[in-house]
């Protein structure tokens, strides 16, 4: 485990995604040099760390890194259960969407808005756009299709393309409650 001092650079509510910033970050360059500072995770950012406890607006408090391979982040929106998903401009988590930025891991458990999630970590950036643009066209039509009516390996490679992880051997029922 990791420890050190930081800087809050605005309030940040327990069980958001927080990034670390450096020199200037605060406006202040002189300050930069011994300060390593939180700063809110925005849409898209691989964010460092997520918060535990409610950060006051400049206060200096004490970070632990454990490197726990989950997190316990807030939702934006309702999230099924092992959604990729990213971070929101506020901090918490939303499903992803390869044109918002990079996924930062998936989730174990379904929720509502407004609920605490936790994600195992699994970092990833955003696709090459012919892959955006048929991941999209695929998605879109698999939302109006009955999935019912698809083969295994149909079902298997709408879950690959969405990047949710399944076991080899499941059965299509498993797979689509997956989708």
């Amino acid at each position: 485990m990791t420890k050190f001092q930081a800087k809050v650079t605005q309030d940040i509510p327990a069980n958001r995604l927080v990034g670390l910033g450096g020199i200037n970050t605060d406006g202040n360059p002189e300050e930069g040099w011994e300060t390593v500072y939180l700063i809110l995770s925005k849409k898209g950012w691989l964010p460092d760390m997520v918060s535990t406890l409610d950060l006051e607006k400049d206060s200096i408090v004490t970070v632990s890194v454990k490197g726990n391979p989950s997190w316990n982040v807030e939702a934006s929106t309702d999230i099924r259960a092992g959604t990729l998903v990213q971070s929101d401009d506020e901090g918490r988590v939303k499903p992803y969407s390869p044109k918002d930025g990079n996924y930062i891991g998936f989730t174990t458990h379904a929720v509502n808005e407004g609920e605490v999630v936790e994600i195992v970590k699994k970092f990833g950036g955003p696709l090459p756009t012919k892959q955006v643009e048929a991941m999209s066209n695929t998605i879109r039509t698999a939302q109006d299709k009955d999935y019912s009516k698809m083969t295994v390996d149909e079902l298997k490679s709408l879950l690959d393309e969405k990047g949710i992880e399944y076991k080899n051997n499941a059965t299509k029922k498993e797979l689509i409650s997956l989708l």
